[in-house]
């Protein structure tokens, strides 16, 4: 999933997409922090803004990194932290200038849209939801009176960038907001506007927890609405749509599913890590989840021509002994680093109907591979079809619950046993309050 978080200086923008970001288990891009970095490159180098063939050349050649330390974003060019350097007053009297710039935005357009094909995010900039990403699910618009803003601005340089901050002072810093809008409002390419269908916020009179609450709502009623890829998506392969449009009309009609938490759905490489205690449960977690999901089976399943040839249709992968044999971790690994979604069920097989112990390996997964885990518990499928019965219970009732992602940066600071063990106890706490708040009512938000 995109959300998008736009608007002028001093809105909070950034203080607000970070939060957002945490709250949603997802990654946060600032892109003025790109545009930033890059007037670095050529203010460094010393490269005139008129020779726009050696712009074009660093474009080229422009390395651009994020990367958390002691919970913080920093951001690096090549193996450089810039992260203060481009906050200083050279930056600001230019950026909007190289911003501006066709060939600058569509070089460092391209490297935010690849940043998607891996991974949900909350991008924050001044033209994410109108131009970089128009078709994201969530976009927001933050706007307030130019004085906050101003007063905003100033209060966050001189926490964070003194230096940039020196010889400001409120109506000066009020005066140069005032310019940098004019000029990325009246600019030829992207300029700054409200995105077409966006939600507007104004941040005037209203404190960034209460914003961040309002889009977390927002994004949760959003969430709600998304249509399932396997009804509409061309590049899935017809007999995969097919199937799981199959044993969607199956559940629906015959054990009344219901699915919750879609509030809480990526786009990044994951695993779906739900309790497993019947034959069920790979059907109706691939029918719940509105994207294409993968799935790990025994070598010996694939030897049948035809059978073989179907289950890969599926998306399923053959694999080569145990839970715990490397061979399975490296086919793991392998189509998490893709960007792909895979259903792991962290007890590493069936049980008699309770959750069972969550199997530490999944912590090496999330590490190695550096994606996310989706909690999910899955409840009805124990009684309508458990593993001592030979067919299913033609009706019942069943439901899937997917829950807050458990993201790989939230460990990364850990040593690596301490790291595993950490995921694989919070993922069993995540799926237990799964099943307590379905067992309550399912009122409200899954946790």
């Amino acid at each position: 999933m995109i959300i998008t978080i736009d608007g002028p200086s001093g809105t909070g923008k950034t203080s607000v997409a970070r939060k957002v970001a945490e709250k949603l288990g997802m990654t946060y891009f600032d892109t003025g922090a790109m545009y930033r970095a890059f007037t670095w490159v050529l203010l460094n180098k010393q490269i005139p803004l008129s020779d726009a063939q050696a712009i074009e050349v660093e474009l080229e050649n422009f390395s651009f990194d994020i990367r958390k330390q002691n919970g913080d974003c920093r951001y690096f060019v090549d193996e450089e932290n810039v992260t203060e350097e481009i906050r200083n007053q050279k930056i600001n009297d230019v950026v909007s200038e190289v911003a501006a710039m066709k060939t600058v935005r569509k070089a460092l357009w391209k490297l935010q849209r690849s940043y998607v094909k891996k991974q949900s995010a909350v991008f924050e900039g001044r033209d994410m939801g109108s131009v970089v990403f128009p078709k994201a699910e969530v976009k927001i618009f933050l706007d307030a009176k130019s004085s906050v803003r101003a007063k905003r601005r100033l209060e966050e340089m001189r926490a964070k960038h003194p230096q940039g901050a020196a010889g400001f002072d409120a109506k000066s810093m009020e005066k140069e907001l005032n310019r940098r809008d004019a000029f990325d409002s009246t600019r030829k390419i992207a300029p700054l506007k409200c995105p077409k269908g966006a939600h507007r916020i104004d941040t005037s009179e209203v404190s960034m927890e209460e914003v961040v609450e309002e889009i977390v709502e927002y994004q949760r009623k959003q969430a709600k609405k998304l249509i399932p890829s396997w009804l509409h998506s061309k590049n899935m392969r017809f007999i995969y749509r097919f199937v799981i449009f199959c044993s969607w009309c199956v559940f629906k009609i015959f054990y009344r599913h219901k699915v919750y938490g879609m509030e809480h759905f990526v786009r990044r490489a994951a695993i779906i890590a739900p309790n497993h205690t019947s034959y069920f449960d790979p059907p109706l977690v691939a029918s719940s989840w509105p994207e294409e999901i993968h799935f790990l089976a025994r070598e010996g399943l694939f030897k049948p021509f035809l059978f073989g040839s179907f289950i890969r249709a599926l998306n399923s992968h053959p694999v080569h002994g145990g839970a715990a044999d490397a061979s399975v971790f490296k086919t793991l690994i392998r189509l998490l680093k893709e960007g792909k979604q895979i259903v792991v069920f962290p007890e590493g097989e069936r049980t008699g109907g309770e959750i069972g112990e969550i199997k530490p390996g999944i912590g090496i997964l999330v590490m190695r591979s550096h994606s996310a885990i989706i909690p999910t518990y899955i409840d009805g499928a124990h009684e309508s079809w458990d593993r001592d019965r030979t067919l299913p219970k033609l009706f019942g009732k069943t439901a899937c619950v997917f829950g807050t992602p458990i993201v790989w940066e939230s460990y990364s600071h850990l040593a690596k046993r301490e790291a595993q063990d950490r995921i694989a106890n919070d993922l069993s706490k995540a799926i237990h309050a799964l099943k307590d708040w379905y067992k309550s009512g399912a009122k409200g938000t899954p946790p």
